[in-house]
């Protein structure tokens, strides 16, 4: 809100220059590669209407014989797509200049503009902008041309998706303006009684003649309150780049951190022949990382551990293609969980999932690349890595939630000279470009060469030496059995576990040891691990065997559901009491998981008391809980109660007989119950029931509700083993975009309005449409009872 009024305030300094404005609307689609499609006269007809962010991937039909199959969720991408837009603008200021920045486009893009050729952006992951000034037409129509490139092999390891998956922008401003991404923000001196801030501003002159300006900036809270301003003159030469430095002091700061993230806005404003010619705001927080080789991270003075998640793009059945509503649901259930920090992986994300973080408090890696000279990215390294690096850093280096870059994950030939070159060289770059942050590169548990893997822990110490000379912070997947070695051979080096295991953990010299110890404790236990990032977050499309789709040993499925084993991470990482109970079921269905994937698998458990197959018998139950006690209590009946203390893994074991009822834990701090958890024995699936997340959305054609499908029984309870076809019924002012039911060996597309049950739910993702007004869904299943619920859009 604040930022949106902030924009509109641009109007009162007289501001003329610059407009940004979404430009996602009213594209055309086709797939396949048409000779000429760039030309502003080729033939349309065929092609189909499309609003971005779009990715054409995500509504084609499983293929099972796919090539590259498994890292792409067996989902058809071998094609060309063309998008093409037809477009006006104003034409009242001759001079005004004119530039697209797409934000991601996957992946090989070529654009034209009325058939002149622009450039070319072959990684899909990163923003960049071309000046369509010199090729406009301001008195008619303008074509604007996309090609994207989908045949080139092989792809990434997991689902990229296609297309123009990410906002567009048109972008107006006057020939003097600040440059693409063009602020840099550093707050070199912080206390509580006045923060320094250090903004480096880069102006270009795109007149002939040289211009005498002003630059002025002003730093807002984020209330909209002035807390400062700082004013500098400058001479640019006809087509000359400036950056001007410029430093203000702040009273009293408010502190970003995970737990308030505060944030602050410079507007800076260029004038010119005495008006506003340029208006810019940008975003920042003020806050002070410390790394203390011997007690860990340090925010704002106070010691933190990471509790973190690593997150790939896709947002399951809407694919790769970016909604910020979407992204901000999934991250406040992370949130829920205790979870302060993401590391994004193996890629540039979205602008606006930074937003996020900075707004919902995240700390966060951000990473530039998976391999480098390997898999579809040694292709480009060559030519594009510093293009590439240098796209993301300036980009994204004001965002106060980025505490660390990472270079690389996992990269090829670990610790050999070519690699320890190439490193050097990219951290060296990193450095440059931003002198603020720590830079890492994230590190594989010695799988190459195979004497290594197989050799002594002496021999994996010796090898990563040589790679974490060239670092600063020592990041490393699934190798927190080591880190004592590695600590002792390198005593001023602080650790973080990149990629942890999320139940069990290695031992000895064994990677995969199933030891059923969660990787949190390595955190804890010690002072110089500054935290611990959990594969995955959130299950995710590609990486998978058939008749899998994607990876499914995440916290939380596609759908945003979460598993009995995020209550375990809930328990360790999060300071608000908490209670979960989860039975032990061999026989419940959790996915396809390849043999090599198994150590990332927690046993198999189910969160209900709805097991009729259990009759008889008794039950190995987990309660996860922070509590100091639990009390558990069977049909009125108080089982016993168990205190925390006894179990140092963090998991209270149970066992007892299955009886059909109501099951209750009590979680109990200082002998009152502070938390509790019930689970009651279902009966017979009778009814559907619709659990929208919001009620009023945006009528702005982007927002979205997720819609919570469950069967249940005639006291309301779910019935768990419900997997009944579910048909939705729309009608209104909004779309269909989404269903699914987090299985993800499930051949149903993604795309429709039916879904099957899986744990006796499902979800239906609805889209609103410009218009105000009203969308009802009803829910419709042979032989349950159907539902509706409506939702308002304003």
């Amino acid at each position: 809100m604040f930022m949106q009024e902030a924009m509109k305030s641009s109007l009162n300094h007289g501001l003329k220059g610059r407009k940004t404005e979404l430009f996602n609307a009213n594209w055309l689609f086709i797939k396949g590669n048409y000779a000429g499609a760039h030309e502003s006269s080729f033939n349309e007809d065929g092609w189909s209407s499309v609003n971005l962010p779009h990715d054409w991937t995500i509504e084609e039909s499983f293929d099972p014989q796919m090539v590259y199959g498994g890292t792409q969720a067996y989902l058809p991408r071998w094609t060309v797509g063309w998008y093409r837009k037809r477009f006006t603008v104003e034409a009242n200021d001759k001079e005004q200049k004119y530039f697209i920045q797409f934000d991601g486009i996957h992946h090989n893009s070529e654009v034209w503009l009325n058939g002149h050729f622009l450039g070319r952006r072959p990684y899909g992951y990163v923003s960049f902008q071309y000046d369509l000034s010199p090729y406009l037409n301001r008195e008619g129509e303008n074509v604007l041309a996309v090609k994207v490139d989908n045949t080139v092999m092989p792809p990434d390891r997991w689902y990229s998706g296609s297309g123009i998956y990410r906002n567009v922008w048109l972008i107006t401003t006057d020939p003097l303006h600040i440059a693409e991404w063009g602020t840099y923000i550093t707050t070199p001196v912080i206390s509580a009684e006045a923060a320094t801030v250090f903004v480096r501003t880069q102006v270009i002159n795109q007149y002939e003649e040289s211009a005498a300006c002003t630059i002025v900036t002003e730093i807002m809270d984020h209330e909209g309150n002035f807390v400062g301003k700082v004013q500098v003159d400058g001479h640019l030469s006809g087509g000359e780049l400036v950056e001007f430095p410029q430093t203000v002091e702040v009273p009293s700061p408010r502190f970003w951190s995970p737990d308030q993230p505060a944030l602050y806005y410079a507007h800076t404003w260029i004038t010119y022949e005495g008006n506003a010619v340029d208006h810019y705001i940008t975003p920042f927080g003020i806050r002070k990382v410390l790394l203390d080789k011997n007690k860990g991270l340090f925010l704002n003075g106070v010691n933190l551990k990471l509790k973190g998640v690593c997150l790939h793009h896709d947002l399951g059945c809407l694919g790769a293609a970016y909604n910020d509503r979407a992204m901000e649901r999934r991250l406040g259930i992370l949130k829920d969980m205790g979870c302060n920090a993401i590391r994004l992986s193996h890629n540039p994300m979205a602008a606006e999932l930074l937003d996020l973080c900075d707004r919902m408090g995240f700390l966060v890696i951000a990473e530039a690349f998976d391999k480098w000279k390997s898999l579809y990215y040694g292709q480009l390294f060559e030519e594009w890595w510093e293009k590439d690096l240098e796209s993301m850093l300036v980009r994204d280096r004001n965002h106060p939630s980025i505490f660390m870059w990472s270079v690389g994950n996992e990269v090829e030939n670990q610790g050999q000279e070519s690699m320890l070159e190439m490193l050097e060289l990219l951290v060296n770059f990193c450095h440059e470009k931003d002198t603020t942050r720590p830079v890492t590169c994230a590190l594989e548990p010695h799988n190459r060469p195979l004497t290594l893997q197989q050799g002594s822990i002496k021999d994996k110490v010796r090898h990563t030496m040589k790679m974490a000379a060239k670092m600063d912070i020592l990041s490393l997947n699934y190798q927190e059995q080591w880190y004592e070695h590695y600590r002792e051979a390198m005593p001023d080096m602080l650790i973080v576990g990149s990629e942890t295991f999320p139940f069990f953990r290695g031992k000895g010299n064994r990677v995969k040891a199933y030891e059923p110890m969660n990787p949190w404790f390595d955190v804890v236990n010690k002072d110089y691990v500054i935290g611990q990032f959990v594969w995955v977050g959130i299950d995710y499309l590609g990486e998978a065997e058939y008749p899998s789709k994607g990876w499914s040993s995440g916290l939380i499925d596609t759908c945003g559901f979460r598993k009995p084993v995020s209550y375990l991470q809930q328990s360790l990482w999060s300071d608000k009491p908490v209670v979960h109970m989860a039975v032990f079921d061999d026989t419940a269905k959790q996915g396809h998981h390849p043999r090599w994937t198994m150590h990332w698998k927690s046993p198999q458990m189910v969160s209900s008391w709805t097991l009729p197959h259990f009759e008889g018998t008794l039950v190995r139950m987990v309660v996860f809980t922070n509590c100091e006690s639990v009390e558990l209590v069977l049909n009125d009946e108080v089982i016993g109660e168990k205190s925390m203390a006894d179990f140092p893994d963090k998991m209270m074991i149970w066992h007892l007989p299955y009886m059909p009822g109501t099951l209750v834990a009590r979680g109990k701090n200082k002998g009152n119950v502070v938390c509790v958890h019930e689970m009651t024995t279902a009966g017979g699936p009778s009814q559907l029931s619709l659990m929208p997340d919001r009620t009023v959305i945006s009528a702005d054609g982007v927002d979205l509700v997720h819609v919570e499908v469950n069967i249940m029984d005639d006291d309301g309870t779910l019935v768990p083993y419900a997997v009944h076809d579910i048909q939705f019924e729309l009608s209104g002012e909004g779309t269909i975009v989404g269903v699914d039911n987090g299985d993800l060996t499930s051949d149903e597309p993604y795309k429709g309005n039916r879904r099957k049950a899986y744990g006796g739910k499902c979800l239906v993702i609805i889209q609103s449409s410009s218009h105000k007004g009203s969308i009802q869904l009803t829910a419709v299943s042979e032989g349950l009872r159907e539902a509706t619920v409506t939702i308002q859009t304003h």
